[in-house]
């Protein structure tokens, strides 16, 4: 059986610091945070760089006090072997290797009583595997909850998949300063350039080339 730790004495997760600002994305905030509160299994889907990972994480660290044994990040970019996600996984919330036993039923077990979020992290090239292991934990797991980023859905029954768009660029010069692509923009640009603000000379070469970048954060 598995073994009930106090919450007190439990680790609420193992989430990485935030080291710049999160921008903007209030609407789509508001969407996952939601669809989490209906559904148990909520991906969050779209283009390579458009910020999935980054919504996700800025999520569900301020979700942290509704999961009594925490939130927790699995994080599968540099993951080849699809054979070795249950060991990943089990790895990052600090479970013993245990090499004779199968690491998705030690997971399993490990989440059964829990009250978790767990967030796996780039699962496109791991679709298949990650969509099985979603299935068993959470039906392992009744109080399991798991945000997935992909660039396609899991197509795991009961869940949840939410389109992640570009932000919005302005569709005139005048509309810069309403705009969050340009925002982000000036804001990391200011961590390079202290002191850097829109301005006037400034604004037009701005809303241009966050259009050019199609709003996609990473670019910008």
């Amino acid at each position: 059986m598995p073994v009930t730790t106090p919450a007190s004495e439990r680790q609420q997760g193992n989430l990485p610091a935030e080291v710049t600002r999160f921008i903007g994305r209030r609407r789509e905030l508001s969407q996952v945070g939601e669809a989490l509160e209906r559904y148990r299994l909520v991906t969050l889907r779209g283009v390579g760089g458009v910020g999935k990972t980054r919504l996700a994480l800025h999520l569900a660290a301020g979700r942290r006090r509704s999961f009594a044994d925490g939130v927790w990040l699995v994080e599968l970019s540099a993951l080849r072997n699809a054979e070795l996600l249950g060991r990943t996984a089990a790895a990052s919330l600090g479970l013993p290797d245990q090499a004779a036993g199968d690491p998705v039923d030690l997971l399993a077990e490990h989440l059964a009583e829990r009250h978790l979020l767990l967030i796996l992290d780039t699962c496109e090239h791991l679709v298949d595997a990650c969509a099985k292991l979603a299935e068993v934990l959470l039906r392992a797991a009744p109080r399991l909850r798991i945000l997935a980023t992909s660039r396609e859905p899991l197509d795991v029954p009961g869940e949840q998949a939410l389109l992640i768009s570009p932000l919005e660029v302005p569709d005139s010069d005048e509309a810069a300063a309403g705009s969050d692509s340009v925002a982000l923009f000036v804001d990391r640009a200011e961590a390079i350039v202290p002191g850097f603000t829109l301005t006037a000379a400034n604004q037009r070469p701005v809303v241009q080339l966050c259009r050019r970048l199609d709003g996609i954060p990473l670019a910008l």
